[in-house]
């Protein structure tokens, strides 16, 4: 067997396991409610970073809920 004969033979095999086994898993990995929005997900984070507004405390919690 030549080497392009068995490149060209594992060439086919990757793109093989690729498809049929490798793909399907990435797949069934995703979060089944969806994914989020690339935007909403900086906001949370840049939020995040940010200093808090306000302490929380169990006596205001309602004031600041509303």
């Amino acid at each position: 067997m030549s080497t392009a004969t068995i490149q060209k033979l594992k060439k086919e095999i990757k793109k093989e396991l690729l498809e049929e086994f490798i793909l399907p898993i990435l797949e069934q990995a995703k979060d089944l409610e969806g994914e989020y929005r690339e935007e909403f997900v900086k906001e949370i984070l840049k939020a995040a970073k940010e200093k808090p507004r306000y302490k929380y405390s169990s006596k205001n919690f309602l004031k600041l809920a509303a």
